[in-house]
């Protein structure tokens, strides 16, 4: 029963002060029932911890280790095995307080099963809301992924520097200045109309990859080895939109593109396993690529943990020559 909105422990004493009032309501309800306080004081401690007991071990054991993992067997059965020995425990306890065995084990059950079925319809519903806060979170990270690129990757600046290219290329006949053209056209294309949901064909954000870096190579006046490849790739694979924009970045803008080289592998495994792999040579004078980069790998990974929950792995290294990134993820 997590929340973010109030603090750890406000909401440890808003439990204990529930279980207090439950508890104050029953000893109230059975006094009237018995003239015996010790008999009173049993059954509500026990009718307490028992319940308290089944409620948490739904909430915090068997629903998200068994139910939400789709191990629906596991947990109907845990969840049966659960219920009865909490019965059977409160049934110890209190003993038989009827003639009828049958009677007796069936009013014992009563809470057990009530609050069973109450944590499990809170759990449903935390866990709504925290989806519907995901997705908010997430279509809000998209946006400033997007606006980010508009800004840092397609400014003025760089469009300025581009056209320009463009335009001596154009100047002096150069064969290569309509497909320069194309290659930022499908770039913007991709970044203003392929995002319609939150995945994208991957072969699409493949192409987008390679418009990127040849616009680079038009851009840079030296000549830097650069070596993209992939393979495996089929049609139905899916991506989530622009999830290696700021890798390509970071090895662009803060990697050594003078005389240094810039190694790209994306490929998908007969399991359906993407693994992504970048490695830029540095310059030592500068900073390292995460101090330079820190929003926008803080962006990337904040998208990942959302987009890909438990589904993926990112790994960074940097030593004194180049930066390394290592991304696995889950396609299934």
């Amino acid at each position: 029963m997590k929340n973010n909105v109030i603090s750890r422990p406000a909401f440890y004493a808003l439990h204990v002060l529930f279980w207090i009032c439950y508890g104050v309501i029953l000893f109230a309800s059975l006094s009237n029932w018995t003239r015996s306080p010790d008999a009173v004081w049993k059954a509500v401690i026990s009718d307490v911890l028992t319940s308290s007991s089944i409620a948490y071990i739904n909430y915090y054991l068997l629903l998200p280790r068994l139910y939400k993992k789709s191990r629906y067997s596991a947990y109907i059965l845990a969840s049966m095995a659960l219920v009865v020995i909490i019965v059977f425990v409160r049934v110890y306890f209190l003993g038989m307080s009827h003639m009828s065995v049958t009677y007796t084990y069936f009013i014992r059950s009563v809470p057990a099963i009530g609050f069973y079925l109450i944590s499990t319809v809170i759990w449903f519903f935390a866990n709504l809301i925290k989806a519907q806060r995901n997705e908010i979170e997430l279509r809000n990270n998209q946006l400033a992924s997007e606006l980010k690129f508009l800004k840092l990757q397609l400014s003025p600046h760089f469009l300025f520097n581009t056209l320009n290219n463009i335009y001596s290329m154009a100047y002096f006949s150069d064969s290569n200045t309509a497909p320069a053209i194309m290659k930022l056209s499908g770039m913007m294309r991709h970044m203003l109309y392929e995002d319609q949901g939150m995945f994208v064909s991957l072969s699409k954000e493949i192409s987008f990859m390679e418009n990127f870096i040849e616009l680079w190579r038009l851009k840079l006046d030296e000549n830097p080895l650069i070596i993209f490849k992939h393979k495996g790739i089929r049609e139905s694979h899916e991506i989530a939109h622009l999830i290696f924009l700021v890798f390509l970045e970071n090895a662009f803008k803060h990697g050594n593109t003078i005389d240094g080289s810039i190694e790209i592998n994306l490929h998908i495994n007969a399991g359906d396993q993407l693994f992504f792999y970048i490695k830029n040579d540095v310059i030592d004078a500068r900073k390292t690529a995460e101090e330079e980069s820190g929003v926008g790998l803080t962006n990337v990974k904040k998208r990942l943990n959302l987009i890909y929950p438990g589904k993926h792995e990112l790994l960074m290294e940097q030593n004194a020559t180049s930066f390394e990134v290592k991304l696995t993820i889950d396609l299934k």
